[in-house]
């Protein structure tokens, strides 16, 4: 019996040992879910926390913790942020000064014009709702003293859910030369025919790496005739193409596709033809209407090319369509560094036409222009100057007018184009209209050009004209009338019609 009860008694231990551990590792168990659950709780509300936001001090990080994952390459520039709580209507921006007085101003033009669209577009929303634009930026460092910035903007909106999701994207680049802050533009860069080798590269790589998630209308963006591929950066010896939300994917995500010298062969010129600008110099911008024209458009572009210089030209699209060399021309233009405007199809009075009428003036001469360059142009100029607000969205380009008429169509003498444009005052900053169709305003061109050039002008195209002298976006659709180009003199208004 003594035994007996020995073992149960040892036995009992046993087994409240087992049952002490058991209670144990329940208690240790319970522990760990609890952890896990804060830990869960926290996560949940960190990342529910990081999709929304409720007051100013909570759309600051929103909007610092976008900056901070959204950015890609930071290689020039200080950031700079403006952020803005509101209802219904936030905007953080985060973009960078690189101390390149024009460029600086180019950028807060394209940061602040973002900004008021946005506002714009949702000021009579609910107080209820919620929508926020965010800007950051990447930049880069090319090969030759070249620098990039991309301006990359999202709007996100607020669902049921309770969560902000990104409904559009946008980009804006900016390239430029780091010493001078000289604008750098696609023919700069690539070789002639770089719209159809980039095209062909951009179809295969898209359909390989992109598939099922590409939009019907893809080669929209890509193909050589429709798109000018502005959206562009350098990265040491590649070239970065940006693609906005819903382009090219059916996604609001923005893409980014890199592409090596190795990858297309003779697409990079040797050197980059760069001008250089000085914003602080005097610039005027010589502009021709009417052409092109058999002869006398060539000469006029030799004598550019021999002094280095550019000029704007605003072409019909009857000519364009009836020149048997037009084609060349063009291209030569654009090759040149010149600029190609509209001047309209036929030369009518807008005035007297219908709006549909003046649609076709415009989609006809970009038609014209675009079968021999790839793009269509961003300014026009109205025939006679007879434009306005209205003939500016119908055409939906900027009209530009003229502060200097030579009235060579008029007299047609070499001597008189010139003594009107000496004559002239102050030129800084102004536009002089000629036309490309006379062999005298060709003479003329050629004695006209140095003796700008001595004075200290610098020769530049309306468009850059519009972005070093007087900080605008030439790509906006704006009417630049007579009193326009005039920033020092405006008193010597000569603004006489013309042909």
């Amino acid at each position: 019996m003594a035994r007996y009860a020995k073992h149960t008694f040892r036995s009992g231990r046993y087994t409240n040992g087992i049952v002490r551990r058991r209670g144990m590792g329940r208690y240790i168990f319970l522990v760990i879910l609890i952890v896990i659950l804060v830990v869960g709780g926290v996560f949940l509300f960190k990342f529910f926390d990081s999709n929304s936001y409720d007051d100013e001090n909570s759309f600051t990080k929103y909007a610092k913790r976008y900056f901070s994952s959204a950015q890609d390459s930071n290689s020039i520039g200080k950031a700079q942020q403006e952020i803005k709580y509101g209802k219904p209507s936030s905007v953080g921006l985060n973009y960078p000064k690189v101390k390149i007085n024009s460029i600086d101003k180019q950028i807060k033009i394209l940061a602040e014009r973002e900004k008021q669209s946005f506002l714009g577009e949702h000021e009579q929303g609910s107080k209820d709702e919620k929508f926020a634009m965010l800007m950051t930026y990447d930049s880069y460092k090319g090969k030759q003293n070249i620098a990039s910035v991309v301006l990359k903007t999202v709007v996100r909106e607020e669902k049921t859910n309770g969560k902000l999701e990104q409904v559009s994207s946008k980009v804006s680049v900016l390239n430029f030369d780091k010493e001078t802050g000289s604008r750098i533009h696609p023919i700069m860069v690539f070789e002639p025919g770089y719209q159809e080798k980039l095209y062909r590269y951009l179809d295969e790589y898209l359909k390989k790496n992109y598939k099922d998630k590409l939009s019907k209308n893809y080669k929209k963006y890509i193909d050589a005739k429709s798109s000018k591929f502005e959206n562009f950066a350098f990265d040491g010896d590649k070239v970065v193409l940006y693609f906005a939300g819903n382009t090219v994917t059916d996604d609001s995500q923005i893409i980014k596709i890199t592409i090596s010298e190795s990858d297309i062969k003779g697409l990079f010129r040797k050197n980059i033809n760069s001008r250089k600008i000085d914003p602080s110099k005097p610039m005027v911008a010589l502009t021709y209407d009417d052409g092109p024209a058999e002869g006398t458009t060539a000469k006029i572009l030799d004598i550019l090319e021999q002094n280095k210089a550019v000029a704007t030209f605003f072409e019909l699209g009857k000519n364009i369509e009836n020149v048997s060399d037009s084609d060349k021309l063009l291209k030569r233009m654009d090759r040149m560094g010149s600029e190609i405007g509209s001047h309209s199809y036929s030369h009518p009075n807008l005035f007297t036409l219908t709006d549909e009428k003046v649609k076709e003036q415009s989609d006809l001469t970009d038609k014209a222009i675009k079968s021999r360059i790839g793009y269509v142009p961003t300014l026009y100029r109205p025939p006679y100057g007879n434009g306005n607000e209205k003939t500016t969205k119908i055409f939906n380009k900027s009209a530009i007018l003229w502060s200097v008429d030579t009235l060579d169509w008029k007299h047609r003498n070499k001597d008189n184009v010139i003594k009107i444009i000496k004559n002239s005052g102050n030129l800084d900053g102004k536009v002089i209209l000629m036309h490309s169709l006379y062999d005298s305003t060709a003479e003329a061109t050629k004695e006209i050009i140095p003796w700008l050039k001595a004075q200290g002008y610098q020769l530049v195209t309306v468009s850059e004209m519009l972005s070093y002298k007087y900080n605008e976006d030439p790509k906006q659709v704006k009417f630049y009338g007579y009193n326009f180009f005039y920033p020092k003199d405006k008193s010597n208004d000569k603004t006489k019609k013309s042909n």
